[in-house]
């Protein structure tokens, strides 16, 4: 059987975190035209180490900063080659220890995708997927906090354009996926770098997991506790680097589900955070 990625990968949809907050990401394989998917998602994340600068600290909390997500990602194929995207959902982010809570509306993603290359109408049996993104942020309705590193975000709108690429490995049920970008947002928020890739298999042909590695680098920024600090998260050099590993299940109907979980192995000004998610893609 031939992979096909409305099938074999439903949505590989593991997650990118930038900041505190979830941002849904998007895969280089578009919906089918005039086809239109939802994916309602939860994720959990804490932490109660985190970097201060390059340091790494524990600062004795007693008990770890939460934050849970509830969002809803949709896409629509515009044309064979065309797809739009939206995500927005709530966030809240909690330190009981300190009496803080912050909530909100989630950062707003919108953005259109163009598929350059399309590996399936290929004869080269190496080509990939490639297709470029553009997309626009909307700053969420949180709180942002001054003295502890749990912001359920930046608190800035901008813009991002991305790469994505995809390559379904012949009929082995292997793939490889990834993509890499830019951020621009206002009010100081340093310009971010991103990219991620990772590697799927698809199993008994309902069945897909996968593993990947993701990294958030900021290009400018203050350090916690730096020269120019006087409690400002948003302006921090915050990079990230995660493992993810996701296992998903695609029924009769293409409906995905999936369960996945992610885990910060090094940084600078963020926290050491461990991710747990679900969700559930459905195709009209």
């Amino acid at each position: 059987m031939k992979s096909t990625p409305s099938y074999s990968l439903g949505l590989v949809s593991l997650v990118s975190l930038g900041g505190a907050s979830l941002a849904s990401a998007q895969s280089a394989w578009l919906p089918q035209e005039k086809e239109f998917t939802v994916t309602p998602t939860y994720v959990f994340q804490s932490f109660n180490t985190f970097w201060m600068g390059a340091a790494k600290v524990n600062p004795g909390w007693g008990e770890k900063i939460k934050q849970h997500t509830v969002s809803i990602a949709t896409e629509y194929g515009i044309s064979k080659d065309w797809a739009a995207d939206l995500t927005f959902g709530y966030t809240r982010s909690i330190a009981h220890f300190a009496g803080e809570t912050l909530d909100g509306m989630m950062d707003t993603t919108a953005g259109v995708r163009y598929r350059l290359y399309d590996e399936f109408e290929s004869k080269c049996a190496y080509a990939p997927t490639l297709t470029l993104r553009a997309g626009g942020i909307l700053s969420g309705s949180y709180p942002i906090s001054s003295t502890l590193p749990h912001s359920p975000g930046d608190g800035a709108s901008g813009f991002e354009t991305s790469l994505l690429w995809g390559k379904a490995i012949g009929q082995t049920g292997f793939g490889l996926f990834g993509d890499g970008g830019f951020r621009r947002r206002g009010k100081g928020v340093p310009d971010d770098l991103f990219f991620s890739g990772g590697l799927y298999k698809q199993l008994w042909e309902a069945w897909t997991v996968s593993v990947g590695y993701r990294q958030v680098q900021a290009l400018s920024g203050i350090d916690i506790g730096g020269p120019g600090w006087a409690g400002q998260f948003p302006l921090t050099k915050e990079s990230k680097k995660s493992v993810e590993a996701g296992l998903g299940f695609t029924d009769k109907h293409r409906f995905h589900y999936q369960v996945f979980g992610a885990m910060v192995i090094d940084g600078r000004n963020t926290g050491e955070a461990t991710i747990l998610g679900a969700s559930a893609s459905f195709a009209f």
